[in-house]
């Protein structure tokens, strides 16, 4: 790593342009950002119709078509953010656009293919890590579940259920850190969709694993300097969440152009000095 790369430097100056990019056009990503917080109060009104009705089948299926639908939207509502924070922190004459955006420049057909393209392969590499960190919470819940009906009917508890017990919190606890490992190897796919959308597949994949190596950390850190901005959200049921959400998308856009740059940069430098080199003389024997 270049001693010239301060870290805390770098973040916070890409904080400061982030904040800036943000007061330009406030309301406009406030608006980029509305969808998952109006989504998210609409799945707790839901999940909670659905449980005042629990025996209702119909209910059920309501709220299992709203999650997938929810899901779905705000994983499109998400990339478009990431796409436009880009653009604006690139051009300080961009505009967000919210509605222009959803509905118009990213719904074309090269753009859906691109963007959920994007999402398909980010699935596809975490899926497995997360169906591992499932199975460790079903065997924690069933090994509970053991453990409750022993003492309704007070009798011991058998060994094997705190053995499995204790393999249930393991599983959840190691596949969860390795999943949080995974998630931030491809947190830039979004960036590099929009701003490379030649790239196809794994691809994507490839090129946020490059990005990422040796950043893991420095961006995990980035997200723990907005504790207090997470804990306002929390607070305040989700509303900050409208300043808060844009402020770190424009954040981690900064932070994608900054590695990418010295990527650039650092393969320039290589095929510069590889032109530079003395090439040795092979002397021939004459007849």
């Amino acid at each position: 790593m270049d001693e010239s790369y301060d870290r805390k430097a770098i973040r916070k100056k890409l904080k400061q342009k982030a904040k800036t990019t943000l007061h330009r056009d406030l309301w406009g990503n406030v608006g980029l950002t509305a969808p998952i917080i109006l989504i998210f109060y609409l799945e707790l009104f839901v999940s909670y119709v659905a449980d005042e009705h629990s025996s209702s089948t119909a209910l059920a299926i309501t709220n299992l078509v709203v999650a997938i639908a929810a899901i779905l939207i705000i994983t499109y509502v998400q990339y478009v953010q990431s796409y436009q924070s880009l653009k604006q922190l690139r051009d300080d004459s961009e505009l967000a656009q919210p509605m222009q955006s959803w509905f118009k420049t990213y719904l074309t057909k090269h753009w859906q293919r691109t963007l959920w393209l994007s999402v398909w392969m980010v699935t596809l590499f975490l899926i497995g890590w997360g169906a591992l960190v499932f199975v460790g919470q079903l065997v924690t819940q069933a090994s509970f579940l053991l453990i409750i009906i022993s003492s309704l009917t007070y009798t011991p508890v058998p060994s094997f259920v705190y053995w499995l017990l204790t393999v249930g919190i393991t599983l959840i606890v190691v596949f969860a850190i390795v999943y949080l490992l995974k998630l931030y190897k491809y947190i830039l796919v979004p960036f590099i969709g929009y701003n490379e959308p030649s790239l196809k597949g794994f691809q994507l994949i490839a090129k946020s694993r490059q990005l990422m190596v040796g950043h893991r950390w420095e961006i995990f850190v980035m997200h723990l300097s907005f504790f207090w901005w997470v804990l306002l959200t929390v607070v305040t049921l989700g509303l900050a969440g409208f300043y808060t959400i844009p402020y770190m998308v424009l954040t981690l856009a900064g932070y994608f152009d900054t590695l990418n740059d010295a990527q650039k940069q650092q393969a320039e430098l290589e095929i510069q000095e590889n032109k530079n080199k003395v090439q040795p003389v092979v002397l021939q024997p004459s007849n």
